[in-house]
């Protein structure tokens, strides 16, 4: 079972997770993100194709609307930027055990866009898209026995245009 978390941080924002490493964080139901680098069909000096900036879109979240809805709404409402935020992502390493193989980092975090809707589950789903300055991604590969091995680390701030974790 694969499970995703979600801190937001100063100002802190509190959800109903009850889980023993994530008490009082946002549980999702999903999430999805897109990056683009825009081309052209022009060369560049170097042969290849000319590039653009990257196009970092916003971090797409689904969640059961809980007790931490009407501060996102607020947030949302106010323009709120929190100074970071963090998902954290886990899935099963067998008997019963799990492991967080990615971690992301956020920092100058704002609540672009919430959608509620009602469908046929016990609850209304709601989806939220998250707008930063800077991102870092932390993998860990997990190893034959359902432990964790090494870690791979990249990072992006798009204030700066360049590899960092600077916001």
């Amino acid at each position: 079972m694969k499970s995703i978390y979600l801190k937001l941080n100063g100002p802190d924002l509190k959800g109903e997770s009850a889980d023993k490493d994530h008490g009082q964080w946002i549980e999702l139901n999903s999430l999805h993100h897109q990056m683009h680098q825009p081309t052209s069909l022009a060369s560049s000096t170097a042969g290849g194709h000319a590039v653009g900036r990257t196009v970092h879109g916003d971090i797409g979240v689904r969640k059961e609307i809980d007790s931490s809805s009407p501060a996102l709404y607020q947030a949302l409402s106010g323009g709120t930027t929190f100074q970071s935020a963090q998902i954290d992502m886990y899935r099963d390493a067998g008997d019963g055990r799990r492991v967080k193989y990615l971690e992301i980092q956020l920092k100058h975090v704002l609540i672009a866009q919430i959608g509620l809707g009602i469908d046929d589950r016990p609850l209304p789903m709601e989806t939220l898209a998250l707008r930063y300055a800077a991102i870092q991604w932390k993998y860990v590969k997990q190893t034959f026995d359902g432990g964790q091995g090494g870690m791979t680390l990249g990072a992006w701030s798009l204030t700066k245009n360049d590899k960092t974790f600077a916001a």
